[in-house]
């Protein structure tokens, strides 16, 4: 296993699914302020319609992991795209009602807790040692390459009032996926089994396992608060800021273009030897820190330098939580189970974090108040690393150097 070449096609392919599953749940963000005022959807549900991707992966992700694994993953890639495409027709045709709108994200949904477990695994499994940190920083970057292109795309349609191009947009960004999709497999350049190394791979012992739960509880709740954030940044940016539709999508674009920067950065101290579980540590401190000082950052120099910062944070912390499952199991073992775990924890914090937020500022009606709240949800997920980081030092220790 030690000399398995890295296939970059296979790589790449990873990335870009899972970069498909993330423009197709964060269009909405950049938008959603528009559709609140056009529609006069109810916060909460609103908040429901970014939290529903991540009940249907709560739901699924863990068994999906291991039929993925038992079956191959082409079929399920063929369902997750035709999902995708049913639901945003759905949207086109009836914006008008939230609770269509909600089944429709729900079929959206549904498709994206099958890419988003597909993704991550085909980059590390066929990603060889030398490159998995590589791998997992790629792929650590697909949700900023979703939001970036949503909110770019989105950029000159809201200063005329519309949404709807945006939706066009994802409906051709699936049919290119199916297009590549299958044109792989026709071709045999990238085994879409979604299977780790093999017959021979021994099965994940009780230390593994519990170490790879830990990973998803961590991820849990550092997705609960990152989600919960980038959910509702533009409307905090207009709410709190002053800023109209269009400046809060470009204030909006700023953090999750450094985030996606530091994923890489993330990848390349993992390199370099630094234990993925200080790195976390590292990102989740920076990112409770600008929370915790958001009353009194303002909308000028100092509010952008605490995005940055937030952003800097937010950026390392997913590479070292994608990576994880490849550093305990070894490469070529952390197959779409192993992913399947890792998402249920992520999509528990995602079903939360943006109804949480809506919930907050609905009862204390300030988003200076709602900003002690998220700092607390950020010390919680800082504590939940701790234990993470002593089995690792029981296991003597996980990085890209062992």
């Amino acid at each position: 296993m030690a000399d398995k070449p890295t296939n970059w096609t296979g790589v790449l392919f990873g990335l870009a699914i899972a970069v498909v599953a993330a423009f197709q749940q964060f269009k909405l963000p950049p938008v959603l302020p528009l559709m609140i005022d056009r529609y006069g959807y109810d916060r909460v549900l609103a908040g429901g319609f970014m939290s529903v991707f991540a009940l249907a992966g709560l739901v699924l992700s863990w068994n999906l992991g291991r039929w993925m694994q038992r079956h191959g993953a082409l079929p399920f890639l063929m369902g997750a795209f035709g999902l995708t495409l049913a639901g945003t027709i759905l949207t086109l045709l009836r914006p008008e009602d939230g609770l269509v709108v909600l089944g429709a994200r729900t079929l959206e949904g549904i498709g994206f807790a099958i890419l988003a477990i597909a993704g991550p695994t085909f980059a590390t499994v066929n990603a060889g040692p030398r490159h998995l940190a590589i791998a997992a920083a790629l792929t650590a970057t697909w949700i900023p390459i979703g939001q970036v292109a949503a909110g770019l795309i989105a950029i000159p349609f809201l200063a005329s009032g519309r949404w709807e191009p945006l939706w066009w947009v994802a409906i051709g960004v699936a049919l290119a996926a199916i297009a590549w999709t299958l044109t792989l497999h026709r071709s045999g350049r990238v085994d879409l089994g979604a299977r780790p190394g093999g017959a021979g791979s021994a099965p994940p012992s009780a230390g593994e396992r519990r170490a790879i739960i830990l990973v998803a509880i961590v991820f849990m709740l550092w997705s609960a608060q990152y989600i919960g954030t980038m959910t509702w940044l533009p409307q905090l940016l207009i709410d709190r800021y002053g800023l109209g539709r269009e400046g809060a999508v470009v204030a909006y674009t700023l953090p999750v273009v450094v985030v996606g920067g530091f994923n890489l950065v993330g990848g390349w101290v993992l390199r370099a030897g630094a234990r993925p579980t200080s790195v976390i540590l590292a990102g989740l401190v920076a990112q409770a820190v600008v929370w915790a000082a958001m009353p009194w950052l303002d909308g000028g120099p100092v509010g952008a330098a605490g995005l940055v910062l937030y952003a800097m944070g937010a950026g390392i912390t997913p590479t070292c939580l994608f990576a994880l499952p490849g550093m305990i199991l070894g490469p070529g073992r952390a197959g779409a189970h192993a992913f399947g775990v890792l998402m249920a924890g992520r999509n528990l914090g995602v079903i939360a974090g943006p109804v949480a937020y809506a919930q907050a500022f609905a009862t204390f009606g300030d988003w200076a108040v709602v900003a002690g709240f998220v700092t607390v949800l950020s010390v919680l997920a800082i504590m939940a690393v701790l234990p993470l980081i002593l089995a690792g030092r029981a296991a003597g220790g996980y990085g890209t150097r062992r």
